[in-house]
């Protein structure tokens, strides 16, 4: 008699285990979420002296298409030392508004200074447009970026 009462008090935990899980609507919920995919990279190599006159925030080495996904070249200026694989790149989605922030790693190398374009492409966005915003943090702490991007 105990093993059935085992038996019938394991099938009625099973059950509301079963139960709980199956009225979850959370599985539904993430899988109507888009994932956001970020991807940058610095194009290697120093570009010409004419581009450093251009870094300002009105300058024009700033450029995007925004389809399905937002593609962002945008240029900022380093030590000379290395030429690649120098910055990090991180980001943070609020609302409509794009965050990016660039961090140089090898700022004090050499005795000069270069510009450097930057590229990005994020996908899964769901707005049409968004203010990008890019802090650039190096030498010459600033905010960089201050952007309107639109889908096309």
């Amino acid at each position: 008699m105990k093993k059935y009462a085992k038996f019938n008090s394991f099938s009625l935990f099973l059950f509301l285990l079963i139960f709980i899980f199956s009225c979850s609507n959370g599985t539904q919920t993430k899988m109507q979420e888009k994932q956001i995919e970020f991807h940058a990279n610095q194009i290697p190599g120093c570009l010409h002296e004419s581009y450093l006159a251009k870094v300002s925030n009105n300058d024009s080495c700033f450029d995007y298409i925004f389809r399905d996904t937002l593609k962002i070249d945008f240029c900022v200026s380093g030590n000379c030392c290395p030429d690649s694989q120098r910055f990090l790149t991180k980001f943070n989605i609020k609302a409509d508004t794009l965050f990016v922030s660039v961090l140089d790693t090898a700022e004090n190398l050499c005795y000069c200074i270069c510009n450097y374009k930057i590229h990005l492409e994020i996908s899964g966005l769901s707005e049409n447009q968004y203010l990008f915003y890019c802090n650039y943090q190096g030498r010459y702490d600033s905010l960089k970026y201050r952007e309107l991007v639109k889908r096309q």
